[in-house]
């Protein structure tokens, strides 16, 4: 009975402690999402975020020219000693655009 009661107690301080602190006034524990945030990641080609900028140095690469998934998936493929695939992001081979064949259509191509 104890334990439930502190448990309460415990609730009830935390629930007043976010309302004050920007919730919406009637009860809310969540704290306020009003406030604007980035939706930039770093992960594109240019950006470079701390984290970005230490994958790249582990890799020896320049973090401004890579995304984050291209540098991802060159520290992976180095892992599995895919040396052929590593250097395929490297060269930016994987950029190039595909041509794939036309696909037959009912009626034009019939």
């Amino acid at each position: 009975m104890k334990t439930i009661i502190s448990t309460a107690i415990a609730a009830l301080a935390l629930s007043t402690s976010f309302a004050a602190a920007g919730g919406d006034g009637q009860g809310s524990i969540a704290p306020s999402m009003s406030k604007s945030y980035s939706t930039s990641t770093g992960s594109s080609v240019g950006e470079v975020t701390p984290g970005k900028a230490q994958l790249a140095a582990q890799l020896g690469l320049d973090p401004a020219k890579y995304t984050s998934a291209e540098l991802a998936r060159i520290q992976s493929a180095l892992y599995d000693n895919e040396v052929e695939a590593a250097n395929f992001v490297i060269s930016h081979q994987n950029r190039k655009p595909v041509d794939v064949a036309p696909q037959p259509v009912m009626g034009r191509d019939s």
